[in-house]
């Protein structure tokens, strides 16, 4: 059975969530413990799939004008191929499936106007097996957290 994260292992990734160019020395010292047992313990998050580091981008800086979901309902085929083909549709920034409705949401970055146009009445609707599409274009964003994900879990 898995180890669960204790205190010290809660406050490295709070830590590394804030600032995740933290050195282990910096670590070490606010958490009063050595430098090798913080190296130590992030091994081992990162091989328990508790934590991973990765690179986020400012999906405005990438010059995405609009910020959106779409949610999709699906009739006549089978929902993990509509995922599948959503997907790949250029532009497309997550897709999660629902127990419930929508059956799709999927989120998205556009570049301008015609692009969200290409994605939602171009693309996502046009996809065999969506019968419905219901879509939310950001207007401005107050809270973004990104700092949870189902590591390695389907």
């Amino acid at each position: 059975m898995e180890k669960a994260p204790d205190k010290i292992d809660r406050q490295i990734v709070a830590a590394l969530r804030l600032d995740g160019r933290t050195p282990n020395k910096t670590l070490a010292k606010r958490l009063n413990i050595s430098e090798t047992t913080v190296a130590a313990r992030i091994r081992s998050l990162i091989e328990r799939n508790v934590m991973r580091v990765t690179v986020q981008r400012d999906i405005y800086a990438l010059g995405y004008q609009f910020h959106g979901f779409a949610d999709l309902y699906v009739f006549g085929r089978n929902v993990d191929d509509v995922a599948d083909d959503a997907s790949r549709v250029d532009g497309v920034l997550s897709v999660s499936l629902h127990l419930g409705s929508p059956d799709i949401m999927v989120g998205f970055g556009a570049r301008d106007r015609r692009d969200l146009t290409r994605i939602l009445n171009g693309e996502l609707s046009n996809l065999p097996g969506v019968q419905r599409l219901d879509s939310y274009v950001a207007l401005q964003i107050r809270k973004y957290e990104s700092g949870y994900a189902a590591l390695g879990a389907e």
